[in-house]
């Protein structure tokens, strides 16, 4: 037998311990969203009618993949734009795109065969790569919990092609990382909040007002409610499969110099044991607020969603929060999602869900501002002036402003894409075929929509 040749690596310093260390980091948080994609779906599987699982399933997976895969095409060489700039590379825009596309030349080939003078950390920036396209086929399926039961299949994909190609995107480049255009200015969003809850609870209100409620969900005064969940155990099992996957993808939320510090994404000073306790204070806290409202109101819709609500509200600050603030901040997650819960129940809009949570993700986002006011942060490792290594600082200001940004882009891109939508295809499910089961329309050949389906308003 001919013995083996072992080529040496060209550059060992991009694939050293300290590399791989951080590079099993990353996988292990960007693998994480797959398990919170398991949580939405398991929430869904339950809180809709039983003769709609299947589809809604199946929506949300192939609504993941493809907002996934819209990102790839060129969506994270967007997000490096931003450092191209900071760090004066000539033809930023082209080059940044030159590099990081789908088949950019730092992505196709290996860490170890790559410069660090040209691209420190390459591995890490391809193992991100995956990170953040996946992070947006998440957004995509919890706008899918928005409008689950009544959306078609070809509109919602459709929007997801839209959401992960271009508008996640877009967002991102503007609100996160460390010299993004607003973050660089002093806005401040450790796990990406803007983009992921509060793009798509806004997003998602539009269109599921559009959509209108699901049948039998709001009935007229003298009727019965019609509708209900398929299995309420199962929802609770996916919610505890979110929280046991959020704390590992916040992990990945940052930056790792060994022998020095971890800093947030925004480029706060930080470090990834208190990080991880804030993250389980955030769900303790907001557990206990939630059972309370629960069993004042008597309704276990709070005690389930508590938990989250006290991890969304902390989102934007799990960096730069000491513990007691966190818990503070954690306490008025459920309190938000409360006031926001009876605001959409009595105008009958049908999502209790994603809205609430991000309105209360907002009330966090600003939270930030107030207990984190003048903590520096923005720029990028090394630089001076306008992208100076934590030249700007945390302000309210900034945090509101990243506010109306990321609303106004929601909301305006919703309400253009869903009217265009509307008028090229129809958006919504028969009602009768959402009474009957979408799955044995959808998904049996022999099956037509008009075939013994039971009329709208009698049960299920």
């Amino acid at each position: 037998m001919t013995p083996t040749t072992v080529l040496a690596a060209a550059f060992p310093d991009q694939v050293d311990s300290d590399a791989l260390t951080q590079n099993l980091l990353y996988i292990l948080s960007s693998t994480a969203i797959i398990l919170a994609l398991l949580g939405l779906i398991l929430i869904d599987s339950g809180l809709v009618r039983r003769q709609n699982v299947l589809s809604t399933s199946v929506q949300k997976l192939v609504g993941f993949t493809i907002g996934t895969l819209a990102f790839m095409v060129g969506g994270f060489a967007l997000w490096n734009y931003q450092y191209y700039v900071a760090l004066g590379v000539e033809g930023s825009l082209v080059q940044a795109f030159k590099d990081w596309w789908f088949g950019g030349a730092l992505l196709r080939n290996y860490a170890h065969n790559i410069d660090p003078a040209v691209a420190p950390g390459v591995g890490n920036s391809q193992i991100f790569f995956a990170f953040l396209a996946l992070y947006g086929g998440f957004v995509c399926a919890l706008l899918h919990t928005s409008a689950s039961e009544r959306i078609r299949s070809a509109p919602y994909y459709v929007i997801c092609a839209v959401v992960g190609g271009v508008l996640y995107p877009v967002l991102l480049w503007l609100t996160w990382g460390s010299t993004s255009p607003l973050t660089n200015a002093g806005l401040h969003d450790f796990v990406g909040a803007y983009t992921s809850y509060i793009f798509a609870g806004i997003f998602g209100l539009v269109l599921t007002i559009r959509l209108r409620p699901r049948v039998g969900l709001f009935p007229k005064p003298g009727q019965q409610t019609t509708w209900a969940p398929n299995s309420i155990p199962l929802a609770a099992l996916g919610i505890v499969v979110l929280l046991f996957a959020a704390p590992l993808i916040v992990m990945g939320c940052g930056f790792i110099v060994p022998g020095e510090a971890f800093y947030g994404v925004s480029m706060t000073t930080s470090g990834l044991g208190l990080v991880y306790a804030n993250v389980i204070i955030s769900m303790v806290g907001g557990g206990v607020v939630g059972a309370v409202i629960a069993h004042s109101t008597r309704n276990p819709t709070h005690a389930l969603l508590g938990p989250l609500a006290g991890y969304v509200a902390n989102t934007t600050g799990f960096d730069v929060f000491q513990p007691w603030e966190t818990l503070l901040v954690s306490a008025t997650g459920p309190l938000v999602v409360l006031v926001v819960y009876n605001f959409v129940n009595r105008r009958g809009i049908d999502d209790a869900k994603v809205f609430p949570l991000a309105c209360a993700t907002i009330v966090g986002g600003l939270l930030v501002g107030l207990l984190a006011w003048g903590t520096p942060t923005g720029g990028y490792f090394g630089l001076d002036g306008a992208y100076g290594f934590q030249h700007a600082q945390i302000t309210l200001w900034w945090q509101l402003i990243g506010v109306v940004v990321t609303v106004a882009v929601a909301a305006l891109s919703a309400f253009a894409l869903v009217s265009l939508l509307g008028t090229v295809m129809k958006l919504r499910v028969d009602e009768d075929d959402e009474v009957a089961g979408i799955d044995r329309i959808g998904w049996n050949p022999a099956a037509k929509s008009v075939d013994a389906a039971p009329q709208v308003g009698t049960s299920s």
